[in-house]
């Protein structure tokens, strides 16, 4: 089974390969940015890298609002809160907690 979500993994299949929407996360989920979507408003990609959401990097679900946004996730050595079509910019593979 391949992945569709763009970021050439090749295969769901291996442990930490799976591609996943920033909207399917849930608390506790850990997953590395593999890119940006294309499209989409191009000021808010910059904002998102100026917050430290750069390729390669782990971010971890911690807390979801009542009502599904928004999401705080800890990025780095800080916390940071997202709605989730704003983030929906990020190609992320989920990865297993060491």
């Amino acid at each position: 089974m391949n992945c569709s979500c763009g970021c050439k993994s090749g295969s769901m299949k291996e442990w930490n390969t799976e591609c996943v929407e920033f909207r399917d996360l849930k608390p506790g989920d850990s997953a590395e940015i593999v890119g940006y979507r294309e499209g989409g408003n191009i000021n808010y990609k910059f904002k998102l890298l100026a917050m430290g959401l750069l390729r390669n990097r782990i971010i971890k679900v911690l807390h979801v609002a009542p009502f599904g946004d928004p999401v705080e996730i800890l990025v780095m050595s800080y916390r940071l809160s997202l709605r989730k079509q704003e983030a929906s910019v990020l190609k992320l593979k989920k990865v297993c907690d060491e």
